[in-house]
């Protein structure tokens, strides 16, 4: 063989093993190197997870069945880029129905991606004229929205849901888990249009709703509660407020309200509010609450035996604690007085005279046994402690917070702990836990009620029943604007100054009333409290009127009859 094709033949050898080397190290790098990457990859193609439609979220009603917070039924359009055969038809159609640029919706269709979402929510009416198009390669998906029947009525207490159907503030946020409907995944075959493969056999999985909350709401006292804090703003231009209604016998809350006050359903247009309106004060601010703490140290100075409600004093018109001079509210002096009058006439230097009897260690248990300065456990989100400095706090305490602190003032505490505090005197001295949701009911029918949970005792019920009688004193004698004809009625009047960077605000105030009703045995007990009244700076002249308001018709509501019918029945 000649020279010229021996090397032609060495040439093409060297090719030839040459390709098969790099064939062999290709086959390395894939089967060996690369094999994980590939296989991952064939799984992806062959096995998708595919999510199961939600179910519903979890329905809450009032105490009475009536609906407060609920779904709707919107629609997701979307599209299957590869299957849309009209990219111009469907872009001209969508456009029209959506209220969008068709070149918009062209661009969606025309891009790279698989998948993509025309409109995340349209109306029923809107969803089900885009299917009857039934434009290929174009999908209309049901989807939940939440709701709320009764709009702005109990905001507060519902809290509210993002368009993610997360909940926040309120029951919406506080039971946000148990209300969230069970995810349900289905994970095997499909073919290239990520359809389930329908001769695989798999266990069918049903996605659950939501848990269902009944509250102890009552729509009817909510409303009541609702009007009844607008007037009022109104009527004694107050820049805000907050009422609440609790059955002192087991601690439910009836009726809860604030103002400022927002939409659940349209949350999104208060962003521009400031502050924003979705916290809820009456479990997440803080006030100092003035003259209705009285109550508590009366209670405690009563239940420690160491005055009764005729003991007498003399109050000269100012009392000197830890080096600060404490004065009466009037600046005046009352000579002889009884503790009964330290709450009639709501007197300062009368308490603070009680609390330094008690001396620290007594009087701070007992404000401590009657839950202030710590939460409450209420199941509403956003629950903030109060303030309440002791004298182990070295930095904050000082021995002039034992005279402030026993009217009221150098402490905080918010609006649900001052009535869950009073509602304790209303009930026999036993401090429940207060709550909202009265039975959780899953998706299966079982049903969970709410027990009332006893906190502590912090007096007894024979001194309960004497401080309540006292309080009835205090409406008959001291404010007769709470008075309500026909009833006995108990309660309590604070005008608290507003702390201020280097003391307190000398222009506003915050008035509160908590009264309860009909004494001796009370089916409700209510807080109003307004902030910054303008008309007057008095609670007898703000709070006080709006309590009677309110009580004369929750007495008519929850059909409890005046005194001399209730005592000739007992009579027959």
């Amino acid at each position: 063989m000649t020279e010229g094709p021996r090397r032609r033949l060495r040439l093409v050898s060297t090719l030839l093993i040459g390709i098969v080397l790099v064939i062999l190290a290709q086959l390395v790098q894939v089967q060996i190197v690369d094999h994980g990457f590939y296989e991952k990859w064939a799984e992806d193609q062959r096995v998708r997870s595919i999510v199961i439609s939600d179910a519903p979220r979890g329905k809450i009603c009032d105490r009475n069945g009536y609906l407060l917070a609920g779904n709707a039924v919107l629609y997701s359009i979307e599209a299957d880029t590869a299957y849309v055969v009209d990219v111009e038809g469907a872009s001209t159609a969508l456009g029209v129905l959506l209220h969008a640029p068709p070149a918009r919706i062209k661009r969606l269709l025309e891009s790279d991606a698989y998948w993509v979402q025309i409109a995340p929510s349209v109306s029923k009416e809107v969803g089900e004229e885009i299917a009857d198009l039934g434009l290929a390669g174009i999908t209309v998906r049901p989807v939940w929205a939440r709701e709320y029947p009764e709009g702005a009525l109990a905001a507060h207490a519902l809290g509210f849901c993002t368009a993610e159907i997360t909940g926040f503030y309120g029951v919406e946020g506080f039971y946000d888990e148990q209300l969230q409907p069970e995810k349900v995944e289905w994970v095997g075959p499909v073919d290239p249009t990520s359809e389930q493969i329908p001769w695989v056999v798999t266990p069918v999985l049903l996605p659950q709703p939501g848990v269902d909350l009944v509250l102890t709401l009552d729509r009817t006292v909510q409303s009541l509660a609702e009007k009844e804090l607008a007037r009022s703003v109104w009527e004694y231009q107050a820049q805000g407020g907050t009422i609440i209604v609790m059955d002192p016998r087991t601690f439910e809350i009836l009726a809860l309200t604030s103002l400022p006050n927002y939409e659940p359903a349209q949350y999104t247009e208060f962003f521009d509010r400031n502050p924003l309106p979705f916290e809820d004060p009456a479990v997440s601010q803080q006030y100092e609450p003035g003259s209705v703490f009285k109550v508590l140290t009366v209670a405690a100075a009563l239940d420690a035996g160491l005055v009764t409600p005729e003991t007498v004093y003399h109050d000269q018109g100012w009392i000197e604690v830890g080096g600060q001079k404490i004065e009466n509210a009037t600046r005046r002096a009352y000579g002889e007085q009884t503790v009964t009058d330290i709450l009639i006439q709501s007197l300062n230097v009368g308490t603070a005279w009680l609390s330094t009897q008690m001396g620290h260690g007594t009087f701070y248990r007992y404000v401590q046994a009657f839950g202030i300065g710590q939460p409450t456990e209420v199941d509403l989100a956003g629950e903030v402690p109060g303030q309440l400095w002791l004298p182990d706090d070295y930095e904050h305490w000082h021995d002039s917070n034992l005279g402030t602190n026993s009217f009221g003032q150098g402490l905080a505490v918010t609006p649900l702990q001052m009535i869950a505090a009073v509602a304790t005197v209303a009930n026999d001295g036993t401090r429940l836990r207060p709550h909202i949701v009265a039975r959780r009911v899953e998706p299966d029918g079982a049903v969970f009620t709410s027990r009332p949970v006893v906190e502590a005792q912090p007096i007894t019920p024979q001194t309960a029943r004497a401080l309540a009688e006292m309080m009835v004193r205090v409406v008959d004698e001291g404010v007769p604007q709470a008075r309500v004809e026909g009833y006995r009625v108990a309660g309590k009047t604070g005008t608290a100054q507003i702390p201020i960077p280097g003391g307190y605000d000398p222009e506003g105030t915050i008035t509160t009333f908590i009264g309860f009703g009909p004494a001796p045995d009370a089916q409700f007990v209510i807080l109003v409290k307004l902030d910054r009244p303008q008309t007057s700076p008095w609670a007898s002249q703000t709070a006080a009127p709006a309590f009677q308001r309110l009580a004369t018709r929750l007495f008519q509501v929850l059909d409890i009859p005046p005194e001399s019918v209730a005592v000739a029945e007992a009579v027959r």
